[in-house]
C-alpha cells in the first residue's frame, strides 16, 4: 500500500471532490468506530474550509488506499505565526486494518511533511472513551482501566501518567502503545465531557440566579452571534490571553498572536464552513475591559450538537462566578437559536478543577479522556 496526498477542491461539486467526500466520510467513519456515534463527525462543508490552508495554518492530508477503498488517513498542520518550530500530526485507520503497519506508514508520511517544514517538535492526541456497550454489529470500543484524575492513580506498570501527574491512560490501550512506539510522551490528559441539554436546564435558572447575583453589580453580559467589528480587538487580547493561561503539560506552546485581523479571519473561515460561532462575553463595568468569554460553535447540519470552543476568565477577575454566568447565558443562548439543540461536547485539562466543577454544576459527564502527547524530532 501507498501514502498517497490529498488534494483540496475548489468547491463540494468540482474536480477532485469525490476524493475528497471520501476521505471526509473515512474520518466520520473512524470516529464513529471510536465514539459510536455520529455526534463528533463533522459536515464535509466544514472540513474543506477549515483544512484549506491560510495565513496562519498549513494542512497537509494523506491516505492509504486497500484494493481501491480509502483504510487510513493522516494529517499535518504547522502554525504559521507562532510555533514554528512545531507540527500537529495524527495518524488513523479503521479498525479492520489495525495491526498491518498502516498506521506506522501513515504517521511516517506526516512526519516527513513535518521535517520538510523545517519543525523539530510533534504533537499528536489519542481518543480513549469511556466503558461502553458493544453497539449492534461493532466490537466493544471500552477502555479497559482508564483511570480518571479523581483516583489519585500513581504511575504503574497498567497506567501512563503525563507529564502534569494529573490523571493517567492504560498502557495496555491500542492508542497509547502506538503512541509510545513512535517516540512519543504524555504531556497530559484531557477530560471529553458530554451535556444533555434536556436532562439537566431545570436546574439553570436556580443557578444562573446565583452567579448573576455576584456577577452583575461590577459586570454587564453581551451575548453575539459572530463577533462584531467594533468588538474584535478586545476579544483579539482575550484570545492572546487563552493561549496563555490554558493549563499545558511541560510540552507547551507559545502565546499565541491574535489582533483584530486575526480575529476578522476566523470569523471569514467559520462563515465560510457554515459555522455559526455563538459567544458570551463578561464586560466589566467600571473599565470596560472584556473579563472572561466563552464560545459554541453550531456546525451546518449538526446543529443539535454543539462543540464548546474555548472559555477564559481573565486574571484578576476570578472567584467571581463569571465563567458559570456566561457558560450559562451562552446555553440560553444556544436553546433559543436551536429548538433541535440537544448535546454540547467540551474538553478539559484533568488539572483544570475550576472549570471542570463549573461543568460538574452544569450537568456535563466525561465521555472519554485524551491523551496529548509530543516527541522531538531533532
Amino acid at each position: 500500500m501507498d501514502v498517497e496526498r490529498l488534494t483540496l477542491p475548489e468547491d463540494l461539486a468540482g474536480p477532485g471532490a469525490g476524493e475528497f467526500l471520501e476521505f471526509s466520510e473515512l474520518t466520520d467513519a473512524i470516529q464513529r468506530e471510536v465514539w459510536g456515534h455520529d455526534d463528533r463527525c463533522s459536515p464535509p462543508q466544514y472540513r474543506l474550509r477549515v483544512w484549506r490552508d491560510s495565513d496562519y495554518e498549513s494542512t497537509a492530508l494523506y491516505f492509504v488506499r486497500d484494493r481501491g477503498r480509502m483504510v487510513g488517513r493522516a494529517i499535518c498542520q504547522v502554525p504559521l505565526t507562532e510555533d514554528l518550530d512545531r507540527a500537529r500530526v495524527r495518524a488513523e485507520v479503521l479498525d479492520e486494518y489495525t495491526g498491518r503497519g498502516v498506521g506506522r506508514l501513515l504517521l511516517g508520511a506526516a512526519i516527513d511533511e513535518a521535517r520538510r517544514r523545517g519543525r523539530t517538535v510533534a504533537s499528536t492526541f489519542t481518543e480513549h472513551p469511556a466503558p461502553r456497550r458493544a453497539g449492534p454489529g461493532k466490537a466493544e470500543q471500552a477502555v479497559a482501566g482508564l483511570v480518571p484524575a479523581s483516583t489519585g492513580a500513581q504511575c504503574t506498570d497498567d497506567v501512563v501518567v503525563p507529564s502534569t501527574g494529573t490523571g493517567a491512560l492504560p498502557a495496555g490501550a491500542r492508542e497509547v502503545r502506538f503512541a509510545q512506539a513512535a517516540g512519543f510522551a504524555l504531556s497530559q490528559v484531557v477530560r471529553s465531557s458530554e451535556l444533555d441539554l434536556a436532562a439537566h436546564r431545570e436546574a439553570w435558572p436556580a443557578l444562573e440566579a446565583q452567579a448573576a447575583a455576584r456577577a452583575l453589580g461590577e459586570y454587564e453580559l453581551l451575548t453575539w452571534q459572530g463577533i462584531p467589528a467594533e468588538h474584535r480587538a478586545g476579544m483579539a487580547e482575550l484570545f492572546a490571553r487563552m493561549s496563555e493561561d490554558a493549563p499545558q503539560g511541560e510540552d507547551r506552546c507559545e502565546a499565541a498572536v491574535w489582533d483584530a485581523a486575526r480575529v476578522e479571519a476566523l470569523e471569514e473561515m467559520l462563515s465560510d464552513a457554515g459555522t455559526v460561532p455563538l459567544y458570551a462575553v463578561a464586560r466589566h463595568r467600571g473599565s470596560g475591559e472584556f473579563a472572561a468569554y466563552t464560545a459554541l460553535w453550531i456546525r451546518p447540519g449538526k446543529e443539535a450538537v454543539a462543540d464548546q470552543d474555548d472559555t477564559l476568565v481573565r486574571v484578576g477577575h476570578r472567584g467571581r462566578s463569571l465563567g458559570l454566568w456566561i457558560k450559562l447565558a451562552n446555553l440560553a443562548q444556544y436553546l433559543a437559536a436551536y429548538p433541535s439543540a440537544r448535546k454540547v461536547i467540551t474538553i478539559n485539562a484533568e488539572e483544570n478543577a475550576p472549570m471542570l466543577a463549573i461543568n460538574a454544576a452544569l450537568g456535563f459527564r466525561a465521555a472519554g479522556y485524551e491523551g496529548e502527547w509530543y516527541r522531538r524530532l531533532a
